[in-house]
């Protein structure tokens, strides 16, 4: 009898991509509605809350850290904390 190799078997393999930090909402007009992204990186986040905020297309935009809940940006708030704190 021979074994399997790994790949072959039908345990589930872990993850190649590191686990999600930040999360991105947005509310959006009809007929979208609201959106939901998450982020690893903190630069990743940062720059898709800012682009969509230039756009000025979407009604709220809200990052949240996922550890401890920190709002890091809120669009309607005045929220926006710099880069090195994310």
């Amino acid at each position: 009898m021979t074994t399997l190799p790994q790949w072959m078997t039908a345990d589930p393999l872990p993850s190649i991509w590191p686990e999600d930090r930040y999360e991105l909402r947005c509310a959006l007009p009809e007929p979208f509605f609201a959106t939901t992204d998450r982020y690893h990186f903190a630069a990743h986040a940062y720059e898709a809350a800012h682009r969509i905020s230039r756009e000025g297309h979407a009604m709220e935009i809200q990052v949240i850290r996922l550890s401890d809940g920190a709002v890091l940006f809120d669009h309607l708030a005045g929220i926006d904390r710099p880069l090195n704190e994310w």
